[in-house]
């Protein structure tokens, strides 16, 4: 899941079985306020004042849509909106953000309020952890005490062995690997059995804000959060000092083995099948037997290794450091993945580091950090809340109609198109074919009725959702293949507004709370829905054929389908992709990175090439429906309804934040750059060569 670009993990639960999907998983990524990560926080839009989705009063006719195509297109609310107080950044989705937020909140109240629900019933679960977050009073009498027992395990380690069993406990209790951990998923180039991936987690800040010599001032404030951390836990504040200095040096020596962001795209980089003896001579001096039979995973015979000169070093940092650094170094790790779960004092020293990265304070509501946090551990239920209220079947079939249009003019344009040839496109569309689109919600839930969840324990019933989780991905092992569907906290859980491709699964899921205005508007004409969400199910199509898709068969096994010549030319198509990133300029002195942003890029085009004649077709079929609105053709409200959509502000911070770790480019770039690639666009609009905002045939890409 590419969700979100997470380049500060806010001490939380994050399970380790979500990094492994993450890697798998592309997405149009929507930020949505108060559900993901603190880099990605929207706020509540204010000051537009403007309709819902597509509308000519957004737009400043004014301008010139041949050099100044986004003022163009949506002028009339880049002069209105503004990004709020508790936001980051302001999007023209943004209402719909906040009426799901606002919908989540009330689904959570009438189940914090609910007195005669079952045990296990989706009403208690979500209804009894949302009132344990929501207790202050408690948490800040409690302190650090419902993590003690975890901190006094560590305090006893002596050997290899008892550190060994340490660390599967933190993953049990976390969900969070810690320096070594691990977790079942599906063999990537045999999909249909279950391996056991080993890995050495995840760290707080990207990587590149650890090696970068111009992120100075950020590893200058992460120290301090480290620090109020220590003293917070318990540690003196004349030792917190020092030990966060030498937790911050450990970290360094492990980004500096970490692969980069555009690295970690790379299936062959990212995933490293081992003998276990392999494994075992990798981490020498590590009690691997201890680790395993801790958590219940019998010997294996393979594995596959994800990061694995980061996890090489940490077992050199083992060997090399005291074992009284390894401990402290540990509990710090314990501590800022509970904190969530633990005293609001953590909170304080969250947002001091905030300003460091945003410069602005982080004034998220208790209540949205709650719902957040229920949404993570418990998405499954809340969603069956969610659905049964408010999704409609009329939506979810409208959809569906769609999705069929889509995929029948994709497979029509890879038969039709001179390019691949026939082997590689007979490959393409062995993998169109295959490729599953789903509507909504899943069609079997996660059942979580066994967890006992209680209104007066916070940190407990994490620790509890997190064993049942860890519990239930070490139980496929062994057993068929079985996916869940619908299960990615900030990408595919149903409450969330976005939509994804799964490489490893060759699947497409398109959220309940996503069907909405201005994604798609039962309302509105055809040329708005289809350059909504016909491009953005376009976008998603491509995914499994751009240059991360396209290394995935269609069963989802990693395998090199195409023949030399083909892959040279698709790589010689997407450098356009890479030059056009590289060239735009997000702020003065900050570029964007093209090689990081090609796949999503590409997606883009792919989408808005195929929505656009999707709609072509339609308005074929259907010709009364051709017809000029507010002085505005089909196919120019097609390009603008996209720009509408996309159009956005963003705090300084929050744009040199993501542009070093978020594939996903911003919205200043996607409201025109990817249209650039269309014959169809330049029409629309009358742009001519010699235009700014002409691109040259020879420069735009034509692959699918």
């Amino acid at each position: 899941m590419s969700p979100f670009a997470v380049t500060y993990i806010r001490s939380s639960s994050r399970a380790f079985a979500l990094l492994l999907l993450s890697s798998v998983v592309s997405c149009l990524s929507i930020p949505v306020a108060g559900y993901g990560p603190a880099g990605n926080r929207t706020g509540d839009e204010k000051g537009s004042g403007l309709p819902l989705g597509f509308s000519v009063e957004k737009m400043d006719r004014t301008a010139d849509p041949r050099s100044d195509y986004r003022r163009y297109a949506a002028g009339g609310w880049l002069s209105t909106a503004q990004i709020p107080s508790d936001g980051l950044f302001v999007a023209g989705y943004q209402p719909l953000i906040k009426k799901v937020e606002m919908q989540i909140q009330g689904l959570l109240a009438e189940a914090a309020s609910a007195k005669a629900t079952a045990k296990g019933d989706p009403a208690q679960l979500v209804g009894d952890f949302y009132v344990s977050g929501m207790d202050e009073k408690r948490l800040t009498e409690l302190g650090i005490s419902p993590v003690k027992a975890e901190m006094d395990r560590i305090a006893k380690i002596d050997d290899s062995k008892s550190l060994a069993a340490a660390l599967a406990r933190v993953q049990q209790t976390s969900g969070n690997v810690v320096i070594f951990g691990l977790i079942v998923g599906t063999d990537t180039k045999d999909r249909r059995r279950s391996m056991v991936y080993a890995t050495d987690g995840s760290l707080t800040l990207g990587r590149e804000f650890y090696l970068d010599p111009n992120s100075a001032k950020i590893r200058e404030g992460y120290l301090r959060l480290v620090t109020d951390y220590l003293v917070l836990s318990g540690t003196s504040a004349d030792k917190a000092g020092p030990m966060a200095a030498k937790i911050i040096d450990m970290e360094i020596r492990i980004a500096r083995k970490k692969l980069n962001a555009v690295e970690f795209r790379d299936p062959a980089k990212r995933f490293v099948p081992m003998r276990f003896s392999e494994l075992r001579s990798l981490l020498s001096g590590f009690d691997l037997d201890t680790f395993m039979k801790s958590l219940g995973v019998p010997p294996q015979e393979q594995v596959i290794v994800m990061e694995v000169e980061a996890l090489r070093e940490r077992a050199r940092m083992l060997a090399e450091y005291p074992l009284a650094d390894t401990r402290e170094f540990l509990r710090w790790e314990l501590i800022r993945h509970a904190s969530t779960y633990l005293t609001p004092a953590f909170r304080d020293a969250d947002n001091a580091f905030y300003r460091v990265l945003y410069g602005k304070d982080d004034v998220q509501p208790r209540a949205d950090a709650v719902a957040d946090t229920t949404s993570r551990l418990l998405g499954h239920p809340l969603s069956r809340l969610y659905v049964a209220k408010y999704f409609s079947p009329e939506t979810k079939k409208a959809a569906e109609d769609l999705i069929g249009q889509l995929k029948a003019e994709f497979r029509r344009r890879l038969e039709n198109n001179a390019w691949p040839p026939a082997q590689t496109r007979r490959q393409a569309l062995a993998k169109l074919d295959k490729l599953v689109i789903s509507v909504g919600y899943p069609s079997k839930w996660i059942d979580y009725a066994g967890v006992d969840i209680r209104r007066d324990d916070f940190y407990g019933n994490a620790q509890r959702l997190n064993e049942f989780s860890l519990r239930r991905n070490l139980n496929r092992l062994g057993r068929p293949v079985e996916n869940d569907a619908f299960s990615q906290p900030g990408s595919t859980l149903p409450i969330v507004i976005n939509a994804a491709y799964d490489l490893g699964e060759n699947k497409i899921e398109i959220p309940a709370a996503f069907l909405q205005p201005p994604f798609y508007d039962v309302k509105a004409d055809a040329a708005v829905n289809y350059g909504t969400l016909g491009v953005v199910i376009g976008h998603e199509i491509t995914h499994g054929f751009d240059s991360q898709g396209r290394l995935f068969d269609a069963d989802g096994n990693v395998r090199d389908w195409w023949t030399p010549e083909d892959a040279a030319k698709f790589g010689d198509e997407t450098e356009k992709l890479v030059r056009q990133g590289d060239s735009y300029e997000v702020l003065p002195g900050l570029r964007l990175n093209g090689r990081l942003s090609v796949g999503e890029n590409l997606a883009d085009v792919g989408g808005l090439m195929l929505g656009f004649s999707v709609l072509q077709g339609h308005l074929s079929r259907n010709p009364e429906q051709r017809r000029t609105i507010d002085g505005l053709t089909p196919e120019q409200r097609f390009f603008l309804a996209w720009a509408q959509l996309f159009v956005d502000k963003s705090n300084e911070g929050y744009l040199r934040v993501n542009a070093a770790s978020d594939p996903h480019p911003p919205g200043i770039y996607r409201t025109a750059a990817p249209a650039q690639h269309s014959a169809a666009f330049f029409e629309a609009f009358g742009i001519r060569p010699g235009d700014p905002l002409w691109l040259d045939e020879k420069d735009r890409v034509s692959i699918w």
